[in-house]
């Protein structure tokens, strides 16, 4: 796992631009601190940061090769180049070490761009093409590994992290998307391939992209992850298959020079990674983390699980003041603004895992492959509902809204006469449009969050609603808010997270299941639970899932109310959100008046990010500078 930086010019590289791309450098340094390289020629640099995992001594990049025809940087893992570097042997290439990058420069010139289509792993990767005059730029299918670009007026800069920009040559400041941020306070990220700055731009999940001297980019897609559910293929059948590809899967994410472990929650996706890794390897360390409170807690579930496997349990108890001292540099590390409250806990249990190994697997993928949130076997049963006439739709949604607040059923009836489309836009939802013009002083009425979610949904309008709920979860959630704080939260702290169920083989025995495979014997995710079932007691395989609870929704009320009034009244974004709204649910979610925390969380996330990457950037400029951030 590493990190790089680089600017390709249609002029000579200034010596001021040599600068900028160091100080780039010097932004993502938490994601290489075991080797640092900076790489000159006359129209372009390359900057990168080493996390060492295989072939310590000799996997330095930038990596040149064929005479320097090429010049390569990658960050991630290609879990099958041992196989793709024998393929090229038989061919007569010949190699000088056991690095995948030599692996990737070596296929590129054998293949062309097309390469990419053999690689499995998580990747990022750039290729500089010196006969060409061009550079490669490659993301993975899934985007575990990011990849951010900006295309000036002389030349394209790029980056594994969205605060690299800082010391863009080109840019003074981040400037702020205005419709980007109103589409945020619905879904509590940006989607990809958009960031909060409209200069800013992802190179999409499964796509890649050639740039030549006049700076054109056009993303070409070369992987789409699309389900197409077969009921010919018995159940057994799908879940052998499903079976041998996660085992298979886990075995390729072990592949490592240094110490692994597995992170644990009380789930099955954790706990399945787990108890294959320890039938691997029963040496492997597993790591939880809770906060002091018991209703938010995982650890007492997790310890069955360990002790079951008769693997090593390192348990994390956080507090408070845990919380407090870490929550500014979560929001730094995370990039874009990104509200989900799990981030703090995810950051601490890095930092915790860090002190023991340098890499850990861990069960994102998993909800959005099987099927696993609540909110798709809620959805299910009643989607029947928006295809009835319009007078029996207008009866329902009727029935609904007379019936008394908290009867079960009542939000159902009033939520699902209307079709999928236009009401599920991934498993995150914080604001409407109507609730935003209360607070957010840009709104504009011609945005609508929808906006982001439709062309995904074009794509699968002839599929059940579980099938198009879980690819719209996949193109957005997963995309946008999963990998992204697993990814900047693990290599915050120098730690590598590898994600199993996340593999093009685990996902070709996934995409052929049927809704009944998935949501079947009142649980989630049941093909999963049954398929190991043997390596799991019957507790652990039934057990619905948390995902990292923190207690902010009690703190708000307390402990943490003056806190988050101070961060409400800061003089940061006055100009985007009305302060008096955002108080007025503070004292609301206090008084117990309604539940307010996840909105509060929201707007005080993006107060909090506009302080480190606008109102304060000289400020922060200068600590990353001085190796504080």
């Amino acid at each position: 796992m590493c990190g790089f930086a680089g600017l390709y010019k249609k002029i000579e590289l200034t010596q001021a631009d040599k600068t900028a791309v160091m100080n780039m450098s010097q932004s993502i340094r938490h994601r290489g601190p075991d080797d640092c390289k900076t790489y000159f020629q006359k129209n372009y640099a390359f900057a990168f940061r080493r996390l060492s995992i295989i072939d310590l001594e000799a996997g330095a990049q930038p990596f040149s090769a064929f005479d320097g025809k090429y010049v390569g940087i990658f960050n991630g893992e290609i879990y099958n180049y041992l196989e793709l570097r024998e393929e090229l042997s038989k061919k007569g290439y010949t190699f000088s070490t056991r690095s995948e990058i030599e692996t990737i420069l070596t296929l590129y010139h054998d293949e062309g761009p097309e390469f990419i289509k053999k690689l499995r792993g998580m990747f990022a990767i750039v290729i500089c093409d010196n006969e060409k005059n061009s550079m490669f730029f490659g993301r993975d299918p899934f985007g575990i590994k990011p990849f951010y670009y900006r295309i000036g007026k002389e030349g394209i800069s790029f980056s594994s992290e969205f605060k690299a920009f800082m010391f863009d040559p080109e840019m003074k400041e981040y400037a702020i998307d205005e419709s980007a941020l109103q589409s945020f306070f619905t879904f509590q990220y940006v989607t990809e391939p958009d960031t909060v700055s409209p200069d800013i731009k992802i190179l999409p999940a499964g796509h890649y992209a050639v740039i030549d001297e006049n700076l054109s980019l056009s993303p070409v897609e070369y992987y789409e992850a699309r389900f197409t559910p077969q009921k010919g293929i018995s159940f057994d059948e799908k879940e052998k298959k499903l079976r041998d590809a996660v085992m298979k899967s886990v075995e390729y994410h072990m592949l490592s020079d240094v110490p692994l472990g597995s992170f644990l929650s009380s789930g099955i996706d954790s706990a399945v990674i787990t108890a294959v890794a320890a039938k691997l390897c029963p040496g492997i360390k597993a790591f939880t983390v809770a906060f002091g409170v018991k209703e938010y807690s995982e650890i007492e579930n997790a310890s069955g699980i360990s002790s079951h496997l008769d693997i090593e349990h390192i348990k994390l108890v956080a507090g408070l003041e845990d919380f407090l001292e870490n929550y500014e540099k979560v929001i730094y590390h995370l990039d874009s603004p990104m509200a989900d409250p799990s981030t703090v806990a995810i950051y601490l249990i890095c930092k915790e895992a860090a002190r023991h190994v340098k890499v850990v697997l861990s069960g994102e993928g998993s909800d959005e492959l099987f099927g696993g949130y609540k909110m798709y076997k809620d959805s299910v049963p009643t989607s029947y509902l928006c295809s009835l006439p319009g007078f029996l739709k207008s009866a329902v949604s009727g029935i609904g809204k007379i019936l008394p607040k908290g009867t079960p059923g009542k939000n159902t009836l009033m939520r699902d006469v209307n079709p999928i489309e236009g009401r599920f836009v991934g498993n995150a939802f914080v604001f409407t449009e109507e609730q935003k013009k209360a607070f957010y002083k840009k709104f504009d009425p011609n945005v609508h969050f929808t906006d982001r979610t439709k062309p995904i949904y074009d794509r699968v309008q002839d599929m059940d609603v579980l099938t198009k709920m879980q690819y719209c979860d996949l193109n957005t959630w997963l995309k946008s808010d999963i990998l992204v704080k697993g990814d900047r939260l693990s290599m915050g702290n120098s730690l590598e997270v590898r994600v199993p169920y996340l593999d093009k083989e685990v996902f070709e025995a996934a995409k052929v299941l049927t809704s009944s495979d998935k949501l079947s014997h009142g649980t989630t995710k049941y093909i999963l639970r049954h398929a190991f079932r043997d390596l799991l007691n019957e507790e652990t395989v039934m057990r619905p899932k948390l995902g990292y609870p923190v207690p902010v929704r009690l703190w708000l009320k307390n402990e943490l109310y003056d806190w988050a009034r101070n961060i409400i009244t800061s003089p940061y974004a006055d100009e985007f959100i009305d302060k008096k709204v955002v108080l007025q649910m503070l004292e609301d979610h206090r008084a117990g008046v309604r539940d307010n925390y996840k909105p509060l969380w929201n707007i005080m996330t993006f107060i909090t990010w506009y302080k480190l990457y606008v109102g304060e950037i000289d400020n922060t400029r200068a600590r990353v500078l001085a190796g504080e951030l």
